[in-house]
């Protein structure tokens, strides 16, 4: 027993022998409490000692505390002997920390030895805070107005205050509102006061606020103004132009302009532009920085009429009130070419059918004011008008006496032609057969066979069918392989595919006509 006492003995001695040879760092604070705002620097003197008896290296001395709202500093001793004190300064940056006492601790660091002294920091309560108010300073007349109210809490606690609002126009006040309401740290009150459409004038806002006793004023004006504005609309080339200028003269940009539902906005030069393709009334609504205004464009159409006598093409250009228009460019396409006519103060033109050419014709009427028309046509070529003569000679004399015989034709007028060619009574039985002959076949093909004519002239091919006059042209159908470039029928369906036209007819009545007219 004796023996396990000395053994304890033993390991006693060496183990305080051990723990003597090891530096001991000790740490001395004046105080260990500590106040400050945000924005301030606290400084902390700190007296570092080694108590031990071998030499401490490489001593790191720095505060441990929270992250958020704070910055430290710390201190690095390289040497300090057994016995030695030395004296460091740490800081500690109060950034945006919140109010309220705070538990830190200044550590001393000798390897894996932590040396620690607990302190105290009170962050004390700031109040501040800021306002603003945003609006444009400039609004056009019939636009909404809208001011944003704000006002932002600079300070690390809770702050309670009241807000307040004044509007004044050139009248007077218009409105007051005021509000009481508390902020946390960096927290921020908003608010969007809405004015619809205010009259013209100049308006004043202002904002009052008082947060922990700290009062703050803003004040802003905006101006309501309107342009002096007009337009002008109009219709040419299949075009309805609406123009918005000032009272220099110059376009103006983002007007809105409905025209048949459909809102647009002016460009650059004040223009909108509509196309239209059929006539009629269009309403035209614009807004003229809050003047609503309301005009009206009518767009008529072109009507065109013909009458064939004999070899001229009689054209007329009326509008849908049946009125002849003058000034209007006609254009009559045929096989031998083009023929270009202004209309006369009746709407009238006379087109020679020798320079167009008999048959398909195409007619087109075309104005910058009217919506055009077109129309393909067939004129037949005239039949010549016969005439026959006869002489008798008396075998008494060498006088000869010569009788006029005056033929009439189905025109509105007659010609009396000389009798000089003896009938051949024979002759004329035998033409008289044939052609009734032929009279029995063209009235067949007429009456039951329908007719399809098919000719093509400058970059124009043009297909005509007609029924035959005692029955209906059902299911009609036509293909012809050829390249072109549009299409178009006056009846029934057509379409290209595979360079292929396809001209479908599912009925005509009987002795109706359909055309197909190709561009090639």
């Amino acid at each position: 027993m004796n023996r396990h006492i000395a053994l304890l003995i033993v390991m006693l001695s060496l183990s305080a022998s051990f723990s003597l040879a090891q530096p001991i760092i000790v740490l001395e604070l004046q105080k260990d409490s500590f106040e400050g705002k945000p924005g301030d620097t606290i400084n902390i003197p700190i007296l570092v000692k080694n108590i031990g008896d071998t030499t401490a290296e490489n001593v790191t001395v720095y505060i441990s505390g929270p992250v958020k709202g704070f910055l430290y500093t710390q201190a690095v001793i390289p040497k300090l002997e057994p016995n030695q004190t030395r004296e460091v300064n740490l800081q500690i940056y109060i950034k945006d920390a919140d109010a309220g006492v705070y538990d830190l601790k200044v550590v001393s660091r000798l390897g894996p030895l932590l040396f620690e002294k607990p302190i105290k920091v009170k962050v004390l309560t700031i109040v501040d805070y800021k306002i603003s108010m945003e609006m444009n300073e400039k609004y056009l007349y019939g636009s909404d107005v809208e001011i944003k109210l704000q006002v932002k809490s600079l300070s690390n606690g809770v702050i309670l205050g009241k807000i307040e609002l004044e509007l004044y126009s050139e009248k007077g006040l218009l409105t007051k509102k005021s509000w009481v309401t508390y902020l946390n740290p960096q927290d921020k009150w908003e608010y969007l006061l809405f004015l619809p459409r205010p009259g013209i004038g100049k308006y004043t806002a202002i904002l009052r606020t008082n947060f922990g006793g700290i009062p703050k004023t803003l004040s802003k004006s905006f101006l309501v103004y309107q342009r002096h504005l007009s337009y002008e609309t109009k219709f040419e080339n299949g075009i309805i132009s609406v123009r918005v200028f000032d009272k220099e003269g110059k376009g103006v940009k983002d007007i809105p302009v409905e025209i048949e539902g459909v809102v647009f906005k002016t460009d650059s030069f004040g223009m909108v532009q509509y196309e239209v393709k059929e006539p009629g009334v269009y309403k035209i609504k614009l807004n003229l920085d809050g003047k609503v205004v309301e005009s009206l464009v009518n767009v008529e159409k072109l009507f065109l009429h013909y009458q064939q006598q004999n070899e001229t093409l009689v054209v007329y250009v009326r509008d849908s009130a049946g009125n002849g228009i003058p000034n209007v460019t006609i254009k009559a396409s045929g096989s031998k070419g083009n023929v270009y006519a202004i209309a006369d103060s009746e709407g009238k033109v006379r087109i020679n059918l020798n320079e167009t050419g008999f048959g398909l014709i195409t007619l087109r009427a075309e104005s910058s004011k009217y919506i055009g028309d077109e129309r393909i046509i067939t004129v037949k070529k005239p039949k010549p008008i016969q005439t026959t003569t006869t002489t008798t000679k008396t075998p008494t004399n060498t006088t000869t006496t010569t009788r006029k015989i005056t033929t009439t034709t189905p025109t509105r007028f007659s010609i009396k032609i000389p009798l000089k060619i003896r009938i051949d009574y024979e002759r004329l039985s035998i033409i008289l057969i044939v052609s009734a002959l032929l009279f029995g076949i063209s009235s067949y093909a007429a009456f039951f066979i329908p007719i399809k004519l098919e000719e093509q002239l400058d970059g124009y091919y043009f297909v005509k069918v007609k029924a035959p006059r005692l029955r209906k042209l059902k299911k009609f159908r036509y293909r012809k392989a050829i390249s072109v470039a549009s299409v178009r029928a006056t009846k029934g369906r057509v379409e290209i595919k595979d360079s292929e036209i396809i001209w479908e007819i599912d009925e005509l009545a009987p002795g109706e006509e359909a055309f197909l007219q190709v561009i090639l």
